[in-house]
């Protein structure tokens, strides 16, 4: 079975679209699934959507009352999931066609795969840059300045420059957990996601945990899903400085700064 998590903060624009391209998308496949949807805090109409889809039997739903982050109502699913591979999503993302079958059958593959992921595309069609190298600290002063050549400078210090044109996975530092599928073993092995960090770097911290448990993080460009980013730390002051908080943290919990070296010297696959 595979046990899906989404969670939603204010989604009304993006929860319908996602539940039904997903719902089509495994039910299509012919897989074994549930959904659990864990309501953030939300002040639209999320909540009602999702209680007519509660209402039909296609979800379960988890509402909270305040805004959580984005941890701690994960793992709040989690622990009610019995599924063998957990599915954890965005609620603005739009599942195509065959997308899931794809990751699961190149989870399988390889028992090394600990988390894969799939292409991100906007809506434009345009590919979402959502596998990256671990960040730095120089990394991330370069991407705060206002200028081209910070931003090329950036480029080339965190984007991976290999061609992908064939059908297979590639291994990454880490990938945005806009679209992660897990085996429910790596996440008993190497535990939840880290509840001190409310908003991000959740998914490099979690991926860095997955390749330190033995495990690779997988980008399989072959199955696609569209995103259409919900940018909530560009539209809330508190969340972008949960972001820096989380990012000194996440820094200081692995003891590494400026070099990637160290972490890169921990990992043995």
């Amino acid at each position: 079975m595979i046990s899906t998590i989404i969670l939603t903060r204010n989604s009304e624009k993006y929860i319908k679209r996602c539940l039904d391209s997903l719902i089509f998308d495994l039910r299509n496949s012919n897989l074994d699934f549930e959904i659990f949807v864990v309501d953030n805090g939300s002040e639209d109409k999320t909540k009602e959507i999702l209680d007519e889809y509660q209402k039909q039997g296609q979800i379960n739903l988890i509402v909270l009352k305040e805004n959580r982050g984005t941890t701690y109502p994960r793992n709040l699913a989690i622990k009610k999931a019995s599924g063998e591979f957990i599915l954890i999503l965005d609620s603005d993302t739009e599942t195509k066609s065959g997308t899931v079958k794809k990751l699961l059958s190149e989870l399988q593959k390889n028992d090394k795969i600990g988390i894969v992921a799939p292409k991100l595309l906007y809506s434009d069609g345009s590919v979402q840059q959502s596998y990256k190298k671990f960040p730095t600290i120089q990394l991330k002063f370069l991407k705060s300045l206002p200028f081209d050549w910070a931003q090329r400078l950036a480029s080339q210090l965190e984007l991976y420059d290999f061609i992908m044109g064939e059908e297979k996975s590639y291994n990454v530092d880490y990938c945005i957990s806009a679209f992660w599928l897990l085996r429910r073993q790596v996440i008993d092995k190497v535990g939840l996601l880290d509840e001190k960090i409310f908003y991000a770097p959740e998914d490099v911290d979690y991926c860095l945990r997955v390749w330190l448990g033995g495990y690779t993080v997988a980008y399989y460009p072959t199955a696609e899903v569209i995103h259409y980013t919900q940018r909530l730390s560009y539209k809330n002051k508190k969340v972008a400085a949960s972001h820096l908080r989380g990012l000194l943290y996440f820094f200081k919990k692995h003891h590494y700064w400026f070099s990637r070296k160290n972490i890169y010297g921990r990992i043995y696959i």
